[in-house]
């Protein structure tokens, strides 16, 4: 059984976790496809707003791409169980590594997916707008905390232990 790792893990102790190497152009398709599977996933979520929770989803401003602490809790997991329910052949043995009952379920290895996706897509964390060609020395984040690494008061965790 593989050791899960949290959300903000790195990609290679991600994949070290999975027993994969990051550097091994041999596993980088497992990657790929288990990341094309979380992206399809991420994509149906950001069909309508209805994934937001109530304060966002009033909002008439919001629009996508959506932060991973803005969806839902309950869909959260929907997300997270969706895509190892629609896994194929190749990537359903490595997301039934990450079935767990612990801090990081429902599986640890689907949400670590999903919410990278998540944060690969926000605007406020991107890394490409986070470079400032400007000299302003705002790097491109944005002053609501989205960036800072750690949940504020609205945030909620990345991987809830209830079942809803």
């Amino acid at each position: 059984m593989s050791t899960p790792v949290g959300p903000r893990a790195s990609k290679e102790d991600f994949m070290r976790a999975l027993g994969l190497d990051a550097n091994n152009p041999q596993h980088e398709p497992y990657y790929r496809a288990m990341r094309d599977e979380a992206i399809v996933v991420y994509n149906y979520m950001h069909r309508s707003n209805s994934d937001l929770l109530d304060n966002y989803r009033a909002d008439p401003n919001m629009r996508p791409p959506y932060c991973w602490h803005y969806i839902r809790p309950e869909r959260q997991r929907w997300g997270v169980m969706e895509i190892w329910r629609n896994s194929g052949p190749v990537t359903r043995p490595l997301f039934d590594r990450g079935a767990t009952h612990g801090e990081y379920g429902p599986n640890w290895v689907t949400g670590w997916l999903l919410y990278s996706v998540f944060r690969s897509r926000d605007i406020r964390n991107n890394r490409q707008n986070k470079k400032d060609p400007g000299g302003s020395g705002n790097g491109g984040s944005s002053s609501s905390g989205g960036s800072s690494g750690k949940f504020n008061a609205l945030s909620i965790s990345p991987f809830p232990l209830k079942q809803i």
